[in-house]
């Protein structure tokens, strides 16, 4: 009898130890995307390249919405940009327009953003003033001055999108890309009142664009 009385007296005490210990909660780990973007390429000869944090370069993503009353289709343009904060020279480009119904989608849905960048990569989209219908490209050089890729262009250009990749974390819907485009850019002199124009030649652009 004595030793139950001691053997149950080590059980409490054991129990009443073991309930004082605070057990450690460990979050559950946080699902993060890595957004890393990059531009080469040449601008009317000469080598330019845009890395993600270096000399102040990130990429930036938005888009335009252009909504409009069921059954006329309302559109989005998606942009990707790398720009600095210190260095007035960037290239940014477009891509549009996703189609879409307001009366069955506030915003376009995820499987229509997939579907619409899917779409770029198996059919080369058009060169489109404003990206409206399909592909712009826009350059500021170190005056600040915006250069632009135009439609029904006589002068080749070309536009390819692979690896086209998903992915989603706590900020958002992503959709990965790299895009290869050769074309020429314009912009009004100021002081000729002509129209200017530079080629950008084996445009390499690793971005991404948000839902």
């Amino acid at each position: 009898m004595k030793i139950f009385s001691i053997s149950l007296s080590l059980l409490i005490v054991l129990f009443s130890v073991s309930s004082c210990i605070e057990h450690e909660v460990v979050p559950p780990p946080i699902n993060t995307v890595n957004l890393d973007g990059s531009f080469t390429g040449y601008v009317n000869g000469t080598q330019v390249e845009f890395t993600q944090n270096v000399n102040s370069y990130l990429g930036n993503t938005s888009s335009e919405s252009f909504v409009q009353p069921s059954p006329l289709p309302s559109r989005r343009v998606y942009m990707f940009e790398m720009a600095s904060p210190s260095n007035p020279v960037s290239i940014r480009i477009k891509l549009g327009a996703l189609n879409w119904d307001l009366a069955a989608n506030t915003e376009p849905s995820l499987t229509m953003f997939n579907d619409f960048n899917t779409n770029a990569s198996v059919a080369a989209p058009s060169y489109s003033n404003g990206a409206i219908a399909g592909f712009e490209v826009a350059y500021t050089d170190n005056t600040s001055r915006i250069w632009l890729s135009k439609q029904n262009n006589p002068v080749p250009q070309a536009v390819a999108f692979t690896n086209i990749k998903q992915q989603s974390d706590g900020t958002g819907d992503y959709s990965f890309f790299e895009c290869n485009f050769s074309c020429y850019v314009y912009s009004l002199n100021p002081q000729t009142s002509l129209i200017d124009s530079l080629p950008i030649q084996n445009g390499k652009y690793r971005g991404w664009f948000k839902r």
